[in-house]
């Protein structure tokens, strides 16, 4: 008896180990973030948002979202602790109708990013523990010129978003490959 007591122990041991050890499809090792406000503190930042995101909600029903001149801005929110990084990037921006808003966020290499969308908010963050990964299938660029920076969002496969946990019923919804979004973010202008 003592014996198959020490081997299911091992068992569960060995499997723990393995199930915890696999990578989560969700992310790939992040390489940092190249731009030009990569190393301030604190500051607000307005610009614009371009492009498209192709939405599948819970139904399988596909949805456009638009952002085609939209308002767009990034907040730089000091991390007081500087444990992986000077601060939180924050960019946000809106549908063209306003109905909807859309959130990436950016710290040390690691990426969030967030959709809020009637009424509910659905995301998936990578922000946090070691803060050395980054959304698999989010691939990010940075251009930059002399009175603004364009960040670059393409999506290259699907990503699910979550809603809160705090939420009775959670549900999903799916960022579809080819979507993608441009904040222009005025080097210049504080908010």
């Amino acid at each position: 008896m003592k014996n198959i007591r020490t081997s299911i122990i091992i068992f569960l041991t060995l499997m723990s180990a393995y199930t915890f050890g696999q990578n989560d499809s969700r992310s790939i090792d992040g390489n940092g973030f190249d731009s030009v406000f990569q190393n301030l503190e604190s500051g607000n930042f307005s610009g614009t948002i371009n492009g498209i995101l192709i939405v599948k909600d819970s139904k399988n029903k596909e949805s456009l979202l638009d952002f085609q001149g939209s308002s767009a801005k990034l907040d730089i929110e000091k991390d007081e602790d500087e444990v992986y990084d000077l601060s939180y990037k924050k960019y946000s921006g809106k549908t063209t109708s306003g109905k909807t808003k859309i959130k990436y966020e950016t710290y040390a290499s690691a990426n969030l990013i967030g959709i809020e969308i009637n009424g509910e908010y659905y995301s998936l963050s990578l922000i946090d523990r070691a803060c050395d990964l980054v959304i698999n299938g989010l691939e990010y660029s940075y251009e930059s010129e002399k009175n603004a920076e364009y960040l670059i969002i393409r999506i290259t496969k699907e990503i699910e978003l979550m809603n809160s946990y705090k939420s009775k019923v959670r549900k999903s919804i799916k960022i579809l490959p080819n979507s993608t979004l441009v904040f222009a973010i005025s080097r210049n202008k504080k908010l």
